[in-house]
């Protein structure tokens, strides 16, 4: 009997132990691990803590914005505009990377929603669905100036089937109080 309650007694806190140490190294705030190409892996950290040195830290996860900086030089004489970080992905493509210039001085506003279609060979449609999605079409988040350079990592593969095709994603935004409406088209081979 005495060495059944010194096991159990043993196992407790070498359990305990086990656990402290996990909630210990638990890093801070959100990461995503991955590339566009292969299954992305959603940790908790800062940058400084996360383990795997390709972490992605989003700095609004609620809108896949992976990231925005100061606005090149090569992009301060062109419209707003959107495009996909590569023409052409892989069936087995689990994120698309999509960047926004805003070479204007006015703030971009945009919220959570984003769409993707797929040419049929006569018009654009939705691709099917893995899941079923929740959308939050009424919200809206404003950058703190103009000027930047916007990085969207949305996790198409996660929610639609891709099979090979033309593809174009869509997003709305605000600028200068007007609401436009940007697309980036890219192809699944």
């Amino acid at each position: 009997m005495k060495s059944l309650i010194l096991s159990v007694l043993l196992s407790s806190v070498v359990c305990l132990s086990c656990t402290h140490k996990r909630q210990q190294s638990q890093p801070e705030g959100p990461a995503i691990t991955g590339g566009n190409d292969t299954v992305t892996n959603i940790q908790t950290g800062s940058q400084d803590t996360l383990p795997d040195k390709d972490a992605i830290v989003y700095d609004i996860p609620e809108c896949c914005l992976w990231y925005a900086e100061d606005l090149p030089d090569e992009y301060k004489n062109k419209p707003v505009s959107m495009w996909a970080e590569h023409s052409v992905y892989g069936e087995n493509v689990h994120a698309v990377n999509l960047f926004v210039s805003n070479p204007t001085n006015a703030q971009l506003s945009f919220g959570r929603y984003w769409d993707i279609d797929i040419w049929n060979g006569e018009k654009w449609v939705s691709p099917n669905m893995k899941v079923s999605c929740m959308i939050w079409p009424d919200d809206e988040f404003v950058m703190y100036k103009g000027m930047l350079l916007h990085c969207f990592r949305f996790p198409v593969g996660k929610y639609y089937h891709l099979p090979k095709g033309k593809y174009r994603m869509n997003k709305s935004f605000g600028l200068a109080g007007k609401s436009i409406e940007l697309n980036a088209e890219f192809e699944i081979k």
